[in-house]
């Protein structure tokens, strides 16, 4: 059994994301023991302010790297030029704006929790030029280029600080300090891309003034979307932040943190998604890819989800020790399930973007957002971290079953998904509540299911040689 190109590309794309696991297992013990839970949720809120990325940077590498699969080499070099120049001219425009709001703010309100953050808009600028720039990547098949920028900007950035902790703790101890390290970090990430893009021969001084009308068309309703992605992923933690403060942000985001590990393959499958299913001229090529992919991820991760279920609490007990509180063991149970299937519904609004339909993935987050609302407002007045996470689950998993329905005739045995999707959850909800007769019950149905059903010709044609 021999892979081919594709997996091997899926692999490249997913391995900044393996490394990034390991590293946090060394770096939150530092972070934890040296800054403790307070200082250490400041310096992650840091890190997750920039999130808003996704809104900022407009999805213009996203949209080019969707064009430049049907275009010759000549016209892609003129979108590539065009799409960095935007890119530029919007994030120093956005950047500024921002800043401007952020000055007006802090004239008005002394006690602003972001008062002495004036690096983050720095931070926010090459943020944007960077996602701008790996999607770039992404399309034209720099698996390897792009992940390792990836792993420099993202992983490296938020872990090699913890290093200058344990050499000189007295130097690093305040959070602004370190930030400026990742920040440092960030920026080596970019002028990587930028460097071989120019020694590729991909930049140049002629513009496409067809990008430009794709940027208008369909960049409005891919930052709506975007726009929802940094709510629902992200606005619970400023609220945690803001009203239960920065000890109870760590609680709640390490298990986050780590359980979002799972977007690792999603991610570096979708990498190589984008363009292959962009690219592709017929339904059945489409549906093929659409399926192998979906299903290949679906089966594999949540075999492996079960299959470690039992062993989740002695894990997190080795790892973090007396730090592995009740409360952080039991909100990582909860995420693995969010994550798993945030990564599933990922996967297919990527194939609605691809068939030009971004503006139902932006109806459907629209419909989503009012329960999601609902059950922040409620979270917030218990000011309970327990209802967050349960908000979040409500939340991924109404928008997974909308999604999924809305696309149902491109999926392969639908009605055994919806099956086995109902079968899953219960699964680790009868764990959450040690009732393991019932979890190791449904787990067996799970699999049985996964024996008649498993789709092995499609995955076997596109991950196999």
């Amino acid at each position: 059994m021999i892979f081919n190109k594709n997996l091997v590309n899926i692999i490249i794309s997913s391995t900044p994301g393996i490394i990034s696991i390991f590293l946090s297992f060394f770096t939150i013990p530092i972070y934890l023991n040296y800054l403790g839970f307070e200082e250490y949720g400041n310096f992650l809120i840091l890190h997750i302010l920039l999130s808003v990325v996704m809104i900022t940077n407009f999805n213009l590498g996203k949209i080019a790297s969707i064009k430049i699969q049907k275009v010759l080499k000549k016209t892609k070099i003129s979108i590539i030029s065009t799409t960095i120049a935007t890119s530029i001219i919007s994030s120093a425009f956005v950047c500024l704006l921002l800043y401007f709001i952020y000055l007006f703010y802090i004239s008005l309100y002394d006690d602003l929790i972001f008062k002495n953050y004036k690096i983050l808009f720095i931070a926010l600028f090459f943020s944007n030029i960077y996602v701008t720039l790996e999607n770039i990547s992404k399309g034209l098949k720099y698996y390897f280029l792009s992940s390792f920028s990836n792993l420099i900007f993202y992983s490296l950035s938020l872990s090699l600080p913890a290093l200058f902790i344990l050499l000189d703790f007295n130097s690093y101890e305040d959070v602004t300090t370190l930030f400026n390290i990742s920040l440092c970090i960030k920026i080596f990430g970019i002028l990587l891309i930028v460097f071989t893009l120019i020694y590729k021969k991909f930049i140049n001084l002629k513009f496409s003034s067809e990008i430009l009308k794709d940027f208008l068309v369909y960049g409005k309703w891919q930052t709506l979307s975007s726009a929802y992605v940094q709510i629902f992923d992200f606005f619970d933690k400023y609220l945690i932040k803001i009203f239960l403060g920065a000890a109870s942000l760590s609680t709640y985001s390490i298990p986050q943190q780590i359980a979002g590990k799972l977007s690792i393959v999603s991610d570096g499958l979708i990498s190589v998604f984008i363009p292959k299913i962009s690219s592709s001229k017929n339904k059945k090529k489409t549906f093929e890819i659409l399926n192998s992919n979906f299903y290949g991820f679906f089966y594999l991760i949540g075999f492996l989800l079960i299959l470690i279920n039992p062993l989740i609490d002695e894990i997190l007990i080795w790892w973090l020790k007396a730090n592995a509180t009740l409360d952080v063991i039991f909100l990582f149970k909860i995420f693995l399930i969010v994550s798993f299937y945030i990564c599933i519904t990922h996967i297919i609004s990527t194939f609605l973007d691809t068939q030009k339909l971004s503006k139902k993935n932006s109806q459907i987050e629209t419909f989503v957002l009012f329960f999601f609302i609902i059950g922040l407002i409620a979270s917030v007045y218990y000011k309970n971290i327990n209802f967050f996470a349960y908000t979040m689950l409500i939340r991924s998993l109404i928008a997974f079953f909308i999604k999924a329905f809305y696309i149902r005739n491109f999926l392969l045995n639908y009605n055994i998904l919806l099956i086995q999707n109902i079968i899953f959850v219960l699964i680790f909800l009868f764990s959450i509540n040690k009732n393991f007769l019932l979890f190791y019950f449904f787990s067996g149905l799970f699999l049985l299911l996964v024996f008649f059903y498993f789709p092995k010709e499609i995955i076997k044609k596109e991950f196999l040689k």
